[in-house]
């Protein structure tokens, strides 16, 4: 029996990871699982998987409540769950929250979902179905806002950074490969029509960015993912040289330096040192080129005992001056969140 990329794909992905490969062993996976073909194929190659590798996967469906169909998407999502022979779970998103953009917020409660299921299964892990355009897509989405080498970094194959392990196993296939053998299930996917609005900035990019851009350079997706490589390589070197720079202190929803530290640096590395501020505050974006030119200008024209620093930096965040020292900060009802919330950093 001819074995097919996705099955070779996820076993390589565990068997190239032995320590991770045991850790998972006999126990509970969550698996982010929206009914589509993407996870549909990767919930199919950790059943078949399981006699191997002794997965024990549980699909995990967010319902987000965002259109009439919603509800119907989390049935029908069940019993594809159901077909395939594994036990799912649905789990509706709280309700929009004042201050939040839906995209940012959807991210959020999905993740929030996705580490509440795991806790509760007590799983070893969380796995998502992000295959190689999903990573195009992110690396050019940073572009666009100005992302250091840790956004550039974009997704990683295995990330800590939401408490349980979150798991990318299908970051190397291409969409297309997971159709093809989500097909071969003999299921009929969930079709999302969100994934076709035109407000989400991934969508824009998705049907109309990169398109555009593959007219002119036909392997602009295999570009931008040699990119995010590069940039994983480079970033703990980056990332070290900043931090004995800066001398960075985080705190919650925060993160401060001192002015004088973040003056000293050249111009051309305040992106990448804002951008550094800014995550480890846990912002999910890095502040735009504007709110930089702004911060720059306000301290520039700073005094001793004069008027401080204080401006906007998108998303609801916020830089301000205290005596000697720069704080970024999310102010207002979104800084605390309530019991079991969960800030998204990015899509690492």
């Amino acid at each position: 029996m001819t074995t097919q990329p996705v099955d070779a794909a996820v076993a390589g992905f565990f068997s190239g990871r032995p320590e991770l490969a045991r850790a998972v062993r006999d126990a509970p996976l969550a698996v982010a699982f929206s009914g589509g073909p993407d996870s549909t194929a990767l919930l199919r190659a950790m059943q078949v998987g399981a006699p191997r590798f002794g997965w024990r996967p549980v699909a995990v469906h967010v319902d987000h409540r965002l259109d009439d169909g919603s509800a119907w998407r989390a049935r029908a999502a069940g019993r594809i769950a159901a077909r395939l022979g594994v036990p799912c779970q649905v789990n509706v998103a709280r309700s929009l929250a004042a201050g939040w953009s839906l995209e940012e917020w959807a991210r959020a409660e999905r993740y929030r979902l996705l580490v509440a299921a795991a806790r509760s299964l007590g799983a070893a892990a969380v796995l998502t179905a992000h295959h190689r355009l999903d990573q195009a897509e992110t690396v050019l989405l940073r572009i666009l806002f100005g992302s250091g080498t840790a956004g550039l970094g974009a997704m990683r194959p295995v990330s800590d950074r939401l408490g349980p392990p979150l798991l990318r196993p299908l970051l190397d296939l291409d969409p297309a490969s997971l159709r093809d053998y989500a097909a071969l299930s003999g299921v009929e996917p969930v079709d999302d029509p969100t994934n076709r609005a035109s407000g989400p900035r991934r969508n824009f990019v998705r049907r109309r960015l990169l398109p555009v851009l593959a007219a002119e350079a036909p392997d602009v997706g295999d570009r931008l993912v040699r990119l995010a490589r590069a940039a994983r390589r480079a970033e703990p070197t980056v990332r070290r040289l900043l931090d004995e720079a800066l001398v960075p202190r985080s705190g919650d929803h925060s993160c401060e330096v001192e002015v004088e530290a973040l003056m000293r640096l050249p111009g051309s590395l305040w992106p990448a040192a804002l951008a550094r501020l800014h995550r480890l505050a846990g912002a999910t974006y890095p502040p735009t080129r504007n709110a930089r030119r702004e911060l720059a200008r306000q301290l520039r024209r700073r005094s001793p005992g004069g008027r401080s620093v204080g401006c906007d930096c998108g998303g609801g965040w916020r830089w301000e001056q205290s005596r000697d020292r720069l704080r970024v900060l999310r102010p207002g009802p979104r800084e605390n969140q309530g019991t079991g919330s969960l800030e998204v950093r990015g899509l690492e």
